[in-house]
């Protein structure tokens, strides 16, 4: 196998990082892909869950994965403001955080951590205050 670029692995980050910065079962994905390469101690993919990324994304993920293990570079050093934007994900995606991922989901918000009110208005979960568990 050719060892995988800096651009290809950079491009692979950023692509990641917008689906993350989303909010579909596949942002999920791409959350714990980017964090797990961040710090693997705190964040820890569930490989099965890559079924749920279209080819594309797949694609990006192993790339990420690949990136981080063949050339030794943290993700968020690879793309602007990384930092900050890690930061951000590391936030928003707390739930599958390894002191987390066990606790039972919140029975109101089924662990979103936000609920509808009506068609229009999303708020804050009051059973978990967000968190999802």
């Amino acid at each position: 196998m050719e060892k995988i670029d800096k651009e290809t692995y950079g491009q692979a980050v950023s692509k990641l990082v917008k689906l993350a910065q989303g909010d579909t079962g596949g942002s999920r994905v791409a959350a714990q892909v980017l964090l797990s390469a961040y710090n693997g101690d705190a964040w820890q993919l569930n490989i099965v869950d890559l079924c749920v990324l279209d080819k594309s994304n797949y694609k990006a993920a192993l790339d990420v994965i690949r990136g981080r293990v063949e050339l030794y570079i943290e993700p968020h050093t690879l793309i602007a403001n990384g930092d900050r934007i890690f930061e951000e994900l590391w936030h928003s995606w707390q739930r599958y955080h390894v002191e987390n991922r066990a606790k039972p989901l919140c029975s109101t918000c089924s662990g979103s951590g936000r609920r509808w009110v009506d068609d229009s208005t999303e708020v804050v979960c009051e059973s978990c205050k967000g968190k999802g568990y």
